[in-house]
C-alpha cells in the first residue's frame, strides 16, 4: 500500500479486508497533564488493539466502550465524543482531561476507504467533522468543527549500514520510533531472513554510493564489518552534509583515528564535530549484541525526542 505501510490507515483496511470491524480511538484535546498528547491514536477490535492513548483506566474504559460498538454489529456510521477528568472521573492523580474520539469503521465503509488510499501519500492530512458528517475522511475542512490528523505521521529516514549482529538486534528496538529503515549491506546473504516489514534490504557493492544518494535529512548509523567501508560512508556524508544524524559504532579510540584521516581526506573540523562516536548511552554499558543496540536505540530515541514532536504530532483543529 505504498504510503500506507504500517499505518492506522492500512490496519483499519486490513480489518475490514478479513471482515472484521475496527475502532478508531484519537485523542482530540487535552489540559493539564495527560499521558499522550492530542492526535495520539489506538486502533481497537473486538480481540485485539493496535497501538496506545495511555492513561490506564482511562484506556480500559476506552476499549471497553469499543467492544460495545462492535458487539451492536450496526453497519451506520457510529461515532462517541467523550471528555475524562482524570481525577475525578478516573481515579487517577494526574489532573489532566483528555478529549477522546471514537469512530466505528465497517464494511460499508470500505469502498470509500479504499478509493480515498489511492490518493493518499505519507502527507496527506485528512480532516472531518468532529460532532457528525459522513464515514469518510475527506481532504478538505469542513466548515463546522472538525479536526484534522496524517493518514501516518512523518518517518526520519534511517539507513543503517551493515547487517551483523547488533543491527539485527536493533531493528526490534527501533519500532514505534518514527523511522523508515533501509538496511544497507554488500552480501545478501548477510540479511536476517526474517526482515519483514522492519526494513527495507538494500544490496550495494558500495555501500558509499547509498550514502551519496540518501535524501537529505536521513539519519545514519555506520555498522559495517569493515573500517574501510566505515570509513568511507563517514568521508561521503561529512563531505556532502545535508544528515540529520550521523552514528559510528566504535570507542573513543576509533574516533580518534578516524578523525585524523578524515581530517587529512579534507573534512572539516565543524562536519566532523557532526559524527556521534561512539554511539549508544552511557549508562548502558554492556558490550553484547543486545545491550549495544538498546543502547543505540535509547539514544536515538532522545535524539528524536530533542529535534522533532514525532509523537502525537500530526494534529490539530
Amino acid at each position: 500500500m505504498g504510503a500506507l505501510r504500517n499505518s492506522w490507515f492500512e490496519k483499519v483496511l486490513s480489518e475490514l479486508a478479513d471482515g472484521s470491524d475496527i475502532v478508531l480511538v484519537t485523542v482530540t484535546a487535552t489540559k493539564g497533564s495527560s499521558p499522550r498528547n492530542a492526535g495520539a491514536r489506538m486502533l481497537i477490535t473486538a480481540m485485539d488493539s493496535w497501538k496506545t492513548i495511555g492513561g490506564g483506566a482511562v484506556e480500559f474504559d476506552i476499549m471497553a466502550r469499543a467492544r460495545n460498538m462492535l458487539a451492536r454489529g450496526n453497519e451506520g456510521w457510529e461515532r462517541q465524543h467523550l471528555t475524562f477528568v482524570l481525577g475525578p472521573d478516573m481515579g487517577q492523580c494526574c489532573g489532566g482531561q483528555m478529549s477522546i474520539l471514537l469512530e466505528k469503521f465497517s464494511s460499508s465503509h470500505e469502498s470509500d476507504l479504499l478509493a480515498l488510499s489511492a490518493k493518499v501519500t505519507c502527507k496527506t492530512i485528512l480532516s472531518h467533522p468532529l460532532h457528525s458528517g459522513p464515514p469518510l475522511l475527506v481532504e478538505t475542512a469542513s466548515e463546522v468543527p472538525s479536526f484534522s490528523v496524517q493518514i501516518m505521521s512523518t518517518q526520519t529516514p534511517l539507513f543503517i549500514y551493515g547487517a551483523g549482529h547488533v543491527s539485527r538486534a536493533l531493528l526490534p528496538r527501533l519500532e514505534g520510533l518514527g523511522f523508515e529503515i533501509f538496511l544497507v549491506d554488500i552480501d545478501d546473504s548477510r540479511f536476517p531472513a526474517d526482515l519483514e516489514d522492519r526494513a527495507e534490504k538494500l544490496l550495494a557493492k558500495a555501500p558509499e554510493n547509498i550514502a551519496s544518494r540518501a535524501p537529505f535529512g536521513a539519519a545514519h548509523l555506520v555498522m559495517t564489518h569493515s573500517h574501510s567501508l566505515d570509513e568511507a560512508i563517514c568521508l561521503e556524508l561529512l563531505t556532502r552534509g545535508g544528515f540529520a544524524y550521523l552514528g559510528l559504532i566504535g570507542s573513543k579510540s576509533k574516533r580518534a583515528r578516524f578523525a585524523k584521516r578524515l581530517l587529512a581526506a579534507g573534512v572539516t573540523e565543524s562536519m566532523l564535530n557532526l559524527l556521534v562516536c561512539p554511539i549508544g548511552i552511557d549508562e548502558i554499558t554492556g558490550k553484547s549484541p543486545a545491550y549495544v543496540a538498546l543502547s543505540i536505540a535509547a539514544q536515538l530515541a532522545v535524539w528524536r525526542g530533542l529535534n522533532d514532536d514525532y509523537n502525537d504530532a500530526s494534529f490539530g483543529y
